[in-house]
Parts: C-alpha cells; sequence; structure tokens
C-alpha cells in the first residue's frame, strides 16, 4: 500500500513538474514570435464583469508600436498615446482629455497584454481550449508581487504561438479580451499615436 501511495506521489509531482516546464516553453515561444515585431493590429472583443456583478460588452480595433505607443479605437471612445501624451476622446460627450503618459503596474495597454503579463507572472498550463475556431494552450497567470491583479488567464494559439485572449481579474472585476485578425509588422505610420480633437471638441488638457 505504501509503495502504491508513493508511486501515485511520484507520478502526481513529475505531471506537475512538466506541466510546469510545459508552460515556461510556451511563454517563451509567444516571447519569441513577439520580440521582433515593429509594430501590429487586431480587431479585439472585451468583455467585463465588475466584483458587483455588472457586466458591460465591448468591441473595436487596437494598433500598437514599441515602445508604449498604441491607439484604441470602440464604439465612440478613442484612446491614444506617443509613449509621452495621452489622449481619451468621447464622441458622444465631444470631449478630449490629455495627459501625461503614466506607466504604472495598475496602467492597461495592449503591450503589457502582449509584453509584459506572461513574464511578469509565474505561469501553469491547464490544457487545451478552442477559442474561436483556434486550438490554444491555456494557461493560468499568478502575479509575483501583490498589486491590484489578482490573477489571469491567457490562451495562446498552439500553432503560431499568438495570444488569442487573455482574461484579467482586479479588485475591481474580471476583463476579458479575445483577438481577432492579428496582423504582425503592418507598417503602422508613427501619426496614428497622436491625436487632433475634430472641430467642436471641448479640451480638457490635465498636463
Amino acid at each position: 500500500m505504501k509503495l502504491i501511495i508513493l508511486n501515485v506521489l511520484f507520478l502526481f509531482f513529475l505531471s506537475t513538474t512538466v506541466y510546469s516546464q510545459d508552460a515556461q516553453q510556451i511563454i517563451q515561444d509567444v516571447q519569441s514570435a513577439y520580440n521582433d515585431m515593429k509594430d501590429a493590429t487586431a480587431t479585439f472583443s472585451k468583455s467585463f464583469k465588475s466584483s458587483k456583478g455588472k457586466t458591460s460588452n465591448t468591441s473595436g480595433t487596437f494598433y500598437i508600436q514599441k515602445e508604449n505607443k498604441y491607439r484604441i479605437e470602440t464604439n465612440g471612445q478613442t484612446v491614444v498615446t506617443d509613449g509621452k501624451t495621452s489622449w481619451s476622446y468621447s464622441s458622444q460627450k465631444k470631449q478630449v482629455i490629455i495627459d501625461k503618459y503614466v506607466d504604472s503596474p495598475n496602467t492597461f495597454s495592449p503591450n503589457k497584454f502582449l509584453f509584459d503579463y506572461p513574464t511578469e507572472m509565474y505561469s501553469d498550463l491547464e490544457g487545451n481550449e478552442n477559442v474561436n475556431g483556434i486550438e490554444c494552450y491555456k494557461l493560468k497567470l499568478t502575479p509575483r508581487k501583490k498589486g491590484n491583479i489578482k490573477s489571469a488567464l491567457i490562451w495562446v494559439d498552439s500553432q503560431e504561438k499568438l495570444i488569442r485572449k487573455i482574461s484579467i481579474t482586479s479588485s475591481d472585476g474580471t476583463t476579458t479580451y479575445t483577438l481577432k485578425s492579428i496582423n504582425l509588422d503592418p507598417g503602422i505610420a508613427s501619426s496614428r499615436f497622436t491625436f487632433t480633437a475634430p472641430n467642436g471638441t471641448e479640451v480638457i488638457d490635465l498636463r
């Protein structure tokens, strides 16, 4: 009986170690896929469930360029930064808020989504799952340090090693992004990462 228990425990720890190694290899493959990239664009859908149970959904397109340059366009809102200045424009309010860009641990950006989160957290492989017809590895991420982000899940394309989905749980709730139509190195003009407000827009400059 003792021998059987020891064998079971051995197999359990062995499988845990293998899964951990597999997770690290997947993360390395993801980073290799993005490291040589200069810019990228993708369409996405976003869902948010607050800690109080309220839900919201939206979709749009994002553009990114190294380092810390991005543009997120959704229905009624555009968020842009060139790494120094940020613009948040609401077409419904006809208002744009301009501020200095601050790269803090609580600042979300597509760049962190692709480059930082997978490497800044412990990763464990949970298995395989289909995302929009694409077979993906599902990994659980746990922050190395305490902060606003409690945990995350990412789904990595098993063939192209691209992140297809990420779900981030924070003290505010859970936000899930699903990526579609990913295009690496399309050659995005630098003007895409600045913003000029349309005529008649209220400008609030906080710089």
